[in-house]
């Protein structure tokens, strides 16, 4: 059986952290957690202040990103002075596409360096071997500048404690206001870098940008003469597959059952559900049997490719590309990225879904993941915190800036060619370029493609319509230790359970008893634990 990455980090890392520290990363006792809950509560989050330098062409709101049309004409250059302090700044990171060419053969690394005034060492592994490299490293202390520490990585509070720097008084309150990008991250993020009475990371921000709804091939649909579908409700939704299904001819709806978007149809929650103190997990939601049996139904019909259960997210993305899929459920960062990864020409043409309520109205879709990953430094760096923060905050500059350019298109001629103001990239460009900064903080996503106004536009007549409606996880920025070690392993063996219920291998009737264990098993200890952190937050 192949790890995920999220199981590998379940068990794996945990041991790691115990050769590290000597001990267990974090205390059982509870007179602690309470103290912790008091302490992270009394952090003063960095004061936001929204980088106002470049207008959006479709503005955006608290949840709605920004759209741009095209990249501004003669970009702002906001950063005078190379960040770096001449020596060299290591950092370990996980690569989403194919690892890229070393700095000795790549232009634009080389470049990267030059601007920053020290050689930026990137240690890369792919996102399979990610999960492996992180624990060795941990487990051997081993540790670069810069550590990109995954949000699900075991017990962070322990783990952040023992081997990296507390920047709370370089960025707490107005302190931040010496490093304006990352000041330009909205306060929410920051919640995810708080442990242990203090910060400890620099947020890659995420939220809306990672939300996922149904993405479909909309030049598929509309050779099928399908232009702007909107179902109304499961049935339709169910109807529209079918329809977009053609086994003979090797196309399916579904790169995989959309259970999911079933979910969101039948409200059932993201994550966790809090309400008046009391916590409720998704997984006990009375709709769960409702969803697996839609699913279950969508799988006997035979509308979800036949190979979704064997093959990883990389195969899946390559139907939807290929046109073996007409659907896929992923974020806007996905839509882009399939943009990014087109293989059927000027035709290619993405859209998005909203979610319907089951049986008619409008459904509950669920708001992304805060965070892609946290960024801390180590306490065995000889650099300045300040030097590093710079960095960060370099890495950190928004859309419509030249140092965004650079750092996202690379140098004019060899990366990209510019298309009026648009910066086109060119083959060596999305080779040379791919080198994880991305992972080192970053800007909340604006919403644009190079040459393609339409994109921008679409996604954000998309975001406007769900946001009213997006349903948050409420055990974000609260800190559960059963949950930090259980819930990987837990919810493998409900998804394991849902896979054989949605193929017919065993009875939904089944998924009662797999939460009775779940709950057993770590559950209930979840919820009391957040129960505890929230009334702890909240000074109760």
């Amino acid at each position: 059986m192949q790890l995920s990455r999220r199981t590998f980090l379940g068990g794996g890392l945990a041991a790691a952290a115990v050769a590290v520290t000597g001990t267990p990363l974090i205390s059982g006792c509870a007179a602690d957690k309470k103290n912790q809950a008091a302490a992270n509560l009394a952090v003063k989050l960095p004061t936001y202040t929204r980088f106002t330098g470049v207008k959006p062409d479709l503005p955006g709101t608290d949840l709605v990103l920004d759209g741009f049309l095209r990249y501004p004409a003669n970009p702002l250059k906001t950063i005078n002075d190379r960040p770096g302090d001449g020596q060299p700044i290591t950092f370990m990171t996980n690569i989403p596409g194919a690892i890229p060419p070393a700095m000795d053969k790549n232009a634009f690394w080389q470049a990267l360096n030059e601007r920053l005034g020290s050689e930026l060492q990137i240690s890369m592994a792919s996102n399979d071997e990610y999960k492996d490299k992180f624990a060795t490293r941990i487990a051997g202390g081993d540790l670069p500048d810069l550590l990109n520490i995954p949000i699900d990585t075991v017990q962070i509070p322990g783990l952040v404690k023992a081997k990296c720097i507390d920047l709370t008084e370089h960025l707490s309150g107005d302190a931040i206001s010496k490093y304006p990008f990352l000041a330009n991250i909205p306060s929410e993020y920051w919640k995810g870098c708080v442990f242990n009475g203090g910060i400890y990371g620099v947020p890659v921000p995420r939220g809306m940008s990672r939300t996922s709804l149904p993405l479909y091939r909309a030049d598929l649909l509309a050779a099928k003469g399908i232009k702007d579908p909107a179902p109304k409700n499961f049935q339709e939704f169910f109807d529209l597959a079918k329809e977009m299904t053609a086994a003979k001819q090797n196309k399916w709806a579904w790169t995989r059952v959309p259970l999911s978007t079933v979910r969101q149809m039948l409200g059932i929650p993201n994550v966790w559900k809090e309400d008046g103190g009391k916590f409720t997990s998704m997984y006990e939601h009375e709709a769960q049997a409702e969803a697996l049996e839609a699913g279950r139904k969508m799988v006997a019909a035979g509308v979800i490719n036949p190979d979704a259960f064997n093959d990883k997210a990389t195969a899946r993305k390559q139907w939807f590309n290929g046109g073996t899929a007409a659907f896929d459920y992923d974020s806007f960062v996905a839509w882009n990225q399939y943009y990014a990864d087109n293989s059927a020409g000027d035709a290619f043409s993405v859209n998005m879904l909203d979610v319907p309520g089951f049986d008619g109205g409008l459904g509950a879709p669920w708001m992304g993941s805060a965070l892609n990953n946290l960024t801390a430094f180590s306490k065995n760096s000889k650099h300045s915190v300040e030097t590093l923060l710079k960095v960060a905050n370099w890495m950190a500059a928004p859309f419509g800036t030249e140092e965004y350019l650079f750092r996202k298109y690379g140098v004019e001629g060899r990366h990209y060619a510019l298309t009026g103001t648009d910066p086109v990239p060119t083959k060596i460009g999305s080779v040379e370029t791919g080198i994880g900064l991305q992972y080192i903080s970053d800007s909340t996503l604006a919403l644009y493609w190079a040459g393609k106004p339409d994109v921008p536009q679409k996604q954000h007549a998309i975001q406007a319509k769900v946001a009213p409606r997006l349903t948050y996880d409420a055990s974000y920025g609260l800190y559960s230790d059963t949950q930090s070690k259980k819930q990987t392993q837990l919810a493998k063996m409900l998804t394991d359970l849902e896979n054989q219920i949605v193929q017919g291998k065993k009875p939904v009737t089944d998924w009662t008893a797999a939460v009775k264990t779940w709950r057993s098993s770590g559950g209930d200890a979840m919820r009391t634990e957040l129960e505890q952190a929230f009334a702890d937050a909240a000074g109760r």
